[in-house]
């Protein structure tokens, strides 16, 4: 009988790892680059591949990424990192603390409006089918059919984009969100229980 490997974003010093932004965007470029040498992953991020060894060396430590086969190109031999496993979800249950979890989301967050900055100062369009900067924020009294609806959609939203590889004619897109239960006062949630709306769900999605 196999056995299930235990899940390693449900281990707290690999939570506590993937907190830090760079991390993050590492774990997101292999997710959706595949294997990669450091110097592929500079280039992937626009960062010095000298800063990235650091970020890499502590995602292994933790088991979130591994070493792969060394690529050989002439005379010249590259170490070649990936992800341990895909996809990789976050444990929001177990002995991971809720800080560090906040810590994780604060990270992703951190990196999607340095990514909304930079596409309102490039020229992305803002409307239409080929949209390409998109923020802002939504909320709503849903039913439990309508949360697994919303959560089908950000699975499919996540599935396309970490199977996205680099390639021609492909630009690369990063999308951030939290979904939780939104504060209400007693007369809201009062009104939202008789008309047989669900309040203060939850959503156990995936974060990089």
């Amino acid at each position: 009988m196999a056995r299930l490997r235990p899940n390693p974003l449900g281990v707290p010093a690999a939570v506590r790892a993937i907190a830090s932004p760079v991390r993050q965007e590492v774990v997101d470029a292999l997710l959706a680059a595949g294997p990669r040498t450091i110097a592929e992953l500079g280039t992937l991020l626009g960062r010095p591949a000298d800063g990235l060894y650091f970020h890499v060396r502590a995602l292994m430590k933790v088991g979130l990424v591994v070493e792969k086969e060394p690529r050989r190109e002439g005379r010249h031999v590259s170490a070649v990192y990936d992800v341990v496993e895909r996809p990789l979800r976050l444990s929001y249950d177990g002995p991971v603390r809720r800080k560090d979890i906040e810590r994780v989301v604060r990270g992703a967050v951190r990196l999607s409006l340095r990514d909304f900055r930079h596409g309102l100062a490039g020229d992305a369009a803002t409307d239409g089918p080929r949209r390409a900067l998109w923020g802002g924020r939504a909320k709503g009294w849903i039913s439990e059919e309508e949360l697994q609806e919303i959560n089908a959609l950000l699975t499919r939203v996540h599935e396309v984009l970490h199977a996205g590889r680099p390639r021609e004619g492909a630009r690369c897109m990063s999308l951030g969100f939290v979904l939780a239960p939104a504060k209400t006062n007693a007369r809201a949630r009062g009104a939202g229980a008789r008309k047989g709306k669900t309040v203060g769900v939850t959503s156990n999605q995936e974060t990089k």
